[in-house]
């Protein structure tokens, strides 16, 4: 029996897009002032945000080369407070536009990860729950906060 919703590479792509593209709107044009000033609930700046995304595409992008056969890259449980810190500490220190060249780069491979994905591969729960985890799910978690920051604005 058929799959009646066919997950093909450009919907998940289109999707992903979809989500990116409000984070996108939020901060283009606005003071590299305003996106650098640690004005969130958490401490962190809008850049740090962006850079906190940007170190999971990254991450992403690797997992989904290296799962094209198999689920095991993708099963792994990360310590996710262990990685944010690190990525944190990474890059706090980095530029806007250090941060935002970045996110532009990692946003760039991880869709290059998805086209290169066996599109068989797709239709795998983990598979497709790793890239909804850590793309549009991912985005959504920051962009509540990111859109009150917007408002106060």
């Amino acid at each position: 029996m058929g799959n009646f919703l066919e997950v093909t590479i450009e919907t998940v792509i289109d999707k992903i897009e979809d989500s990116y593209a409000e984070l996108t709107r939020l901060i283009e044009n606005l003071p590299e002032a305003q996106l650098t000033a640690p004005n969130l609930s958490n401490g962190w700046s809008v850049k740090d945000v962006m850079a906190h995304i940007s170190a999971w595409e990254w991450r992403c992008a690797s997992l989904l080369d290296e799962a094209h056969d198999s689920d095991l890259p993708l099963q792994a449980e990360p310590d996710v407070d262990a990685l944010n810190k690190e990525a944190y500490e990474e890059r706090k220190n980095w530029s806007w536009e250090e941060v935002n060249f970045d996110s532009r780069a990692a946003h760039r491979s991880l869709l290059a990860a998805i086209r290169q994905m066996p599109p068989r591969r797709l239709q795998n729960e983990v598979v497709a729950r790793s890239i909804a985890v850590e793309t549009w799910g991912h985005y959504e978690e920051h962009l509540q906060e990111l859109r009150r920051w917007h408002t106060r604005l």
